[in-house]
C-alpha cells in the first residue's frame, strides 16, 4: 500500500506486513463526545468491540521496539486501557492539559449548573509493544537480531585467540562473557568501561576490523524504543488549543502537541500509523519532520483534506 498518502478506506484493511510500524498516533472516536463520527455505534458495548479489533491489529503492525499512543475522554479512556492493557504495556497515562480552556470545553463550564469541574483535558495512552519484558528484551531473545554486532564479537574473540573461560579468567571477572555469546539469547553488549578492558588486555584496537565503541553503541540503540525527550515534556501535556480553523474537522489536533510526540518517540524515515486520519494533523507533521506516514479515513472529505495539508510539507523541499 501506498506511503506518505491518506487512503479512504478502513484502517483495518491497511494490508501491511507484521511489526513493520515504528509509530501509531490513534485518535480515535471517543462514543458520543463530539463530531458525526462519535455516533455511529448503537451501544458502548458494541463500541468497544470495535476497540478490542483496533487494539488487535495495533498489535500485529507495531514493531517490537515501536510506540502507541491512543487518545481518549476522561470518562471513558479507562475501558479502552483495560483492553490495550491486554496486548501492550501501559508506558504512561497521559493527560493534555488545555491550559487555555480553563473554563471547560465541549460546552462544560463547570459550576453549580452541571455540578461538575470544567473540562479542560483529554487523556493519551502510550504504550510500548511490551508484554512481560522490555522490549529490548524481546529483541535480545531473537538471534537473528543484532547480527552485525554479535559475528563482531565473534570475529574478535578470534583475534584474540583464547576461550571464553581463558578471558575471564585474565580478566578476573565474567562482565565481557555475554558480549561472546553470539548464539545465544543471552548476547549483550559489554559496558564502555569492559570493552575498554578488553582493549588495554589484548590491544584489539590493533586489530583491523576494530571498532569505536560509539559506534557499536549506535548500532545497538537503533534496536530500541525511540524516546528522546528534547522537549523536558512529562505525564501533563501543556499544549493549548490554538489551531488552524481553516481545517473543517470536529476533533483537529494541536500540531505542536503532535509534533512533539513525534520527535520524541520516532526517529527520521520511521513509518508513522495514522488509524483516523481526521484533519491530518499526524500525517502532516510526520511529513514535516522527515518521517513516512500513512493514513485512512472513511470520510473522502477528510481524506482529500488530509492529503491536501500533507502535500505542503511533502512539496516543500528540506533544508539538509
Amino acid at each position: 500500500m501506498e506511503l506518505n498518502k491518506v487512503h479512504h478506506l478502513d484502517w483495518l484493511e491497511n494490508g501491511l506486513p507484521d511489526k513493520s510500524v515504528q509509530l501509531i498516533i490513534a485518535d480515535p472516536p471517543y462514543f458520543e463526545i463530539k463530531g458525526e463520527f462519535d455516533f455511529i455505534w448503537s451501544s458502548f458495548d458494541e463500541y468497544l468491540k470495535d476497540v478490542e479489533e483496533w487494539a488487535k491489529e495495533c498489535k500485529r503492525i507495531l514493531a517490537d521496539n515501536g510506540t502507541l499512543f491512543w487518545y481518549g475522554d476522561d470518562k471513558r479512556i479507562a475501558y479502552a486501557q483495560v483492553i490495550f492493557d491486554k496486548h501492550f504495556s501501559l508506558v504512561n497515562s497521559l493527560v493534555w492539559y488545555k491550559y487555555n480552556l480553563r473554563g471547560g470545553m465541549f460546552g462544560s463550564t463547570g459550576g453549580d449548573g452541571v455540578r461538575s469541574f470544567p473540562i479542560c483535558t483529554e487523556r493519551v495512552l502510550m504504550y510500548s509493544n511490551e508484554v512481560n519484558q522490555t522490549g529490548l528484551e524481546r529483541i535480545k531473545l531473537d538471534i537473528n537480531n543484532f547480527t552485525n554486532l554479535r559475528n563482531y564479537f565473534k570475529e574478535l574473540q578470534t583475534f584474540i585467540g583464547l576461550g571464553l573461560k581463558k578471558i575471564n579468567d585474565q580478566l578476573g571477572h565474567r562482565k565481557a562473557e555475554h558480549a561472546f555469546y553470539w548464539k545465544s539469547t543471552q548476547w549483550e553488549l559489554p559496558t564502555p568501561e569492559t570493552y575498554n578492558e578488553l582493549n588495554e588486555s589484548y590491544a584489539i584496537a590493533s586489530w583491523s576490523g576494530f571498532r569505536e565503541y560509539e559506534d557499536l553503541r549506535r548500532e545497538y540503540e537503533d534496536l530500541r524504543r525511540p524516546f528522546e525527550n528534547i522537549y523536558n515534556l512529562n505525564e501533563v501535556l501543556q499544549f493549548n488549543t490554538n489551531m488552524d480553523k481553516s481545517f473543517n474537522h470536529d476533533t483537529v489536533k494541536p500540531e505542536k502537541l503532535t509534533r512533539a510526540l513525534i520527535l520524541t518517540c520516532s526517529r527520521p524515515n520511521d513509518l508513522v500509523f495514522v488509524p483516523f486520519a481526521g484533519s491530518g494533523t499526524e500525517c502532516a507533521m510526520a511529513a514535516k519532520e522527515g518521517r513516512q506516514f500513512i493514513g485512512f479515513d472513511i470520510n473522502a472529505t477528510y481524506v482529500d483534506m488530509a492529503n491536501k495539508r500533507a502535500q505542503t510539507h511533502l512539496s516543500t523541499p528540506t533544508l539538509f
